[in-house]
């Protein structure tokens, strides 16, 4: 039984058709990504039922409001035990005790050989596999593992989508002409500025009205390239009255923490770790940065634009998620450069940036219509 294998499941009416999708990611969390870009499609496209398998974490939150939905989260065995031999037979009993899924859409690369092996043994008719990143690991060990496993998608996928043009080239080469590309989205009522809202959160932070609040959202890991960041903060300390906000979480965290106590400056940092409501915080923040060394889309600059803050990123980040004039671009090789564009981008008359999200085509309901054109 599938039970044997398989935590987590949630009692939601199955839907006795194709019209089921089965989404595989790592992990169901507020700090992932991917995770928030199918929260999204879950959300936004109602045709399919949408069920989410993940082998790690399964945040309540999130997995209730799947079941509202009308979906199912499944939680595997993780997909090292065993050398994914449990994965694969929990994947397998998954697919042979509900009905039929039309769709597995695949967002972790790595594993895809497990999974949509699976998926296409049992003849599911569409099988998709959807590159989010440019880079698919920090270290280079781990980036030669996952290019390894990654070999021979193409046996068992018949259909490719990615966030940008870099990540498609990155993951499937430039060969692969076939692969959809489709730009992430956001929830333009969820991010827009608010002034009120700005004012509670500021005063939950405890920010006063003449203090600069820098802000920064990620995961703490080698590519979000924190401590490039602190090194540019330290230089608009040094010329403006401004306070750090860091939200998220990793295995970096600590690091960040340390460099930032021996640096003096653990009065004027906050850490916030991973949030339910990043798009209330947003409104608190009065410029946005984010010094990635890879990306492949850069969701929440899109996010940090719509709630109307200046933005100052890397040069490695897409510059489709440009849409406004209050973004710049920028090599790192200097933290000087860094502080001044930032605050440069502090501006007083804040402006909403949702019709600029909408006119760049950067809207989570954009991204639902053409998700969906590829599912039918």
């Amino acid at each position: 039984m599938l039970t044997t294998y398989v935590a987590c499941i949630s009692p939601a009416k199955m839907v006795m058709n194709n019209n089921r999708v089965l989404h595989v990611l790592d992990k169901l969390t507020p700090d992932s990504g991917v995770a928030s870009v199918v929260m999204m499609l879950v959300n936004g496209i109602k045709e399919f039922a949408q069920d989410i398998a993940v082998y790690g974490g399964c945040d309540p939150l999130m997995k209730k409001e799947v079941i509202a939905h009308g979906g199912n989260v499944y939680v595997l065995p993780n997909i090292t035990q065993r050398l994914g031999h449990s994965y694969a037979k929990a994947f397998s009993a998954l697919l042979q005790e509900n009905p039929p899924y039309g769709v597995v859409h695949g967002h972790l690369l790595n594993s895809a050989f497990i999974y949509q092996q699976e998926a296409s043994r049992k003849k599911v008719p569409k099988r998709i596999i959807h590159a989010h990143s440019a880079l698919n690991a920090d270290a280079l060990v781990k980036r030669i593992r996952n290019n390894i496993l990654s070999v021979g998608i193409s046996r068992w996928v018949n259909t490719y989508v990615a966030v940008s043009a870099k990540a498609a080239q990155f993951a499937f080469g430039k060969r692969n002409k076939n692969v959809h590309i489709v730009n992430n989205g956001i929830s333009t009522s969820q991010h827009s500025y608010n002034k009120l809202e700005r004012k509670k959160i500021r005063e939950e932070l405890g920010l006063a009205d003449d203090v600069i609040c820098v802000g920064h959202v990620g995961r703490f890991s080698a590519l979000k390239n924190h401590m490039f960041l602190l090194d540019v903060y330290k230089v608009m300390r040094a010329h403006a009255n401004c306070m750090l906000v860091l939200v998220g979480d990793g295995p970096l965290v600590e690091n960040a923490k340390s460099a930032v106590h021996i640096a003096g400056l653990s009065d004027y940092v906050k850490f916030l770790g991973t949030r339910h409501d990043v798009n209330k915080l947003y409104q608190a923040f009065d410029v946005f940065l984010l010094p990635s060394l890879s990306e492949g889309f850069g969701l929440v600059a899109v996010e940090a634009q719509c709630a109307g803050l200046g933005c100052v990123v890397s040069e490695h980040v897409p510059t489709t998620v440009s849409c406004s004039n209050r973004i710049r671009f920028l090599p790192l090789n200097d933290v000087n450069v860094w502080a001044k564009a930032s605050l440069d981008m502090i501006q007083h008359n804040r402006v909403d940036g949702a019709d600029g999200v909408l006119s760049a085509e950067l809207d989570a309901e954009t991204m639902c219509d053409k998700i969906l054109e590829i599912y039918q």
